[in-house]
């Protein structure tokens, strides 16, 4: 499916590989930290009804953005993908914090793009026609290549943008060890300076990180 026929808001899957040796460490800060309203880590502010998964092993994958609202938000549409499409930035494997890493940046020209990127959320990025679109990328990592980043929704603020989603959870999952990145092309607001995203990973935890703060390693809960 080409990326002209998706629509708002709709989520393309993972393909392609990449390797944990492959990602380049993160760029100094480029955009407004955390705002000091919004915690690290918090609760999904609305209602979670996740099945359980059994001998079937059926269930919604974007079960933890089922309830999550919609609207109001920018259009916007999404890809996502393993491994990394950043020139110089990103995740780099630390074992030591595997699975509770996350990065996000904003792109406001196709100067950040890997030269050999490949895949679908590279793909986004090179078909951007930033004249008059952004992109922000979302990375985590590490662990199943089957979950992935996906957001819901996209609001304006005062400096910028503020998206919010999940993280998939089927119940059939990958074993390898992925980095995940889910690139997401919207429509430029008045002002753009800043980007925030607040992306549920559990039934009761949300993970919130700004574009410019580097690779952020998620305290426990």
């Amino acid at each position: 499916m080409s990326l002209s026929a998706l629509a708002a808001g709709c989520l393309r899957g993972p393909g392609g590989t990449g390797t944990p040796t492959a990602n380049a460490t993160a760029t100094p800060a480029t955009t407004a930290p955390l705002p000091a309203d919004l915690a690290r880590v918090d609760e999904p502010p609305y209602e979670i009804d996740q099945s359980e998964c059994g001998d079937d092993d059926e269930r919604d994958p974007l079960s933890l953005c089922a309830n999550m609202a919609a609207e109001p938000s920018l259009s916007f549409e999404q890809a996502a993908g393993r491994g990394n499409i950043l020139a110089e930035s990103g995740l780099q494997l630390r074992a030591e914090h595997a699975n509770r890493e996350m990065y996000v940046t904003l792109l406001t020209g196709p100067d950040r793009l890997r030269s050999d990127a490949t895949g679908d959320p590279a793909q986004l990025v090179r078909e951007t026609d930033f004249d008059s679109h952004a992109v922000v990328v979302v990375q985590t990592g590490w662990g199943s290549g089957s979950v992935y980043p996906s957001l819901k929704r996209i609001e304006t603020t005062v400096t910028g943008v503020h998206a919010f989603g999940c993280h998939t959870a089927p119940c059939a999952q990958t074993m390898d060890l992925a980095m995940r990145t889910a690139a997401v092309r919207f429509e430029r607001p008045d002002t753009l300076d800043s980007a925030v995203v607040s992306l549920t990973v559990e039934r009761d935890e949300r993970w919130n990180v700004a574009a410019g703060e580097g690779v952020v390693t998620i305290p426990d809960s």
